[in-house]
């Protein structure tokens, strides 16, 4: 497979590795020696292409680019995730809630933000399971 990060800068190098299979090999052998990849590590961490913080998660949604120098697909993740938390801003919950398929006026967002927040003093992450009545 040709080099998907700075390709430019290597000329189109081709490897000959299927990247998308870092990740199931990672986890693989995570099974096999019965030790866990630290969740923070580079590119096969849990937290790899996850982004909690609102700066973050405002950047990914303009410009993924700007907190991803590769696409997680391309080393075997399904996508990135935009972790909802006590760091969220409103960009991510809005983006989350039109996901969802919920449109919001401004008042009403403003209002759903506000009980996110505090929900999330109760709870370090929210999900959709745990925003359900």
């Amino acid at each position: 497979m040709v080099l998907k990060v700075r390709n430019a800068f290597y000329n189109n190098f081709d490897t000959g590795f299927d990247t998308r299979r870092i990740v199931p090999t990672s986890q693989l052998l995570q099974r096999l020696v019965g030790m866990p990849v630290q969740r923070n590590k580079a590119i096969v961490g849990a937290n790899a292409f996850a982004h909690e913080s609102g700066i973050h998660q405002h950047g990914m949604l303009r410009n993924r680019n700007t907190y991803e120098i590769m696409r997680p697909e391309d080393v075997g993740w399904e996508s990135s995730q935009m972790v909802l938390g006590r760091h969220s801003g409103r960009a991510a919950v809005e983006a989350r809630l039109r996901a969802l398929g919920y449109l919001l006026e401004e008042e009403e967002l403003k209002l759903v933000f506000e009980q996110f927040k505090a929900l999330c003093e109760q709870q370090r992450v929210v999900t959709d399971a745990t925003c359900r009545p």
